[in-house]
């Protein structure tokens, strides 16, 4: 009887020791880290450079643009895949946003007069929701200076226009 208790004893041993032993190995290769330090020619240890990569969620309020094919598309924290698009008769801004409740508004401004405030309901964070926003080109028509639209949300805590985006529009 002794003889199985032992056996049973060393066994479970092992077993919480080679579960321990993979969670160790899991974590070094989730954190990128090497055991093995890394070496020059002359065999002496060398630092590794630092990553200096930003986390797309650490960026920012700073709009961020990035073309394609002639095509600008628009994007920070909370928005992201802003197309403007145009017909004969409006311009249309499409894309994605991740907000509370499904909630962000928009302004339309003739330099630093607001033409147009208005608010989009889509699907809530943590979902990307897609939107389609039709501007009326009568409603800037008279426009006499650089017309452009902010989409942005309100802060919860003090009512302050967060995370703005602002695209620039054409007449």
């Amino acid at each position: 009887m002794k003889k199985i208790i032992l056996f049973i004893t060393i066994v479970s041993i092992a077993t919480i020791l080679m579960s321990c032993n993979q969670n160790d190995q899991t974590q070094n290769e989730d954190n990128g880290q090497v055991n093995k330090p890394a070496e020059n020619n002359n065999n002496e240890p060398v630092q590794e450079e630092e990553n200096n990569e930003v986390d797309e969620t650490e960026q920012g309020t700073e709009n961020d643009v990035a073309p394609t094919n002639e095509e600008k598309v628009y994007h920070n924290k909370i928005f992201k895949d802003v197309k403007v698009s145009e017909t004969d008769n409006e311009i249309k801004i499409t894309g994605k946003a991740q907000v509370f409740e499904g909630v962000f508004d928009y302004a339309l401004y003739d330099g630093e007069e607001k033409l147009l405030e208005d608010h989009y309901q889509t699907v809530g964070a943590p979902s990307w929701g897609d939107f389609d926003i039709p501007i009326d080109k009568k409603v800037i028509s008279q426009s006499k200076n650089e017309i452009r639209i902010e989409l942005f949300v309100y802060s919860a805590k003090d009512g302050s226009k967060e995370d703005i985006l602002n695209i620039p529009l054409s007449k």
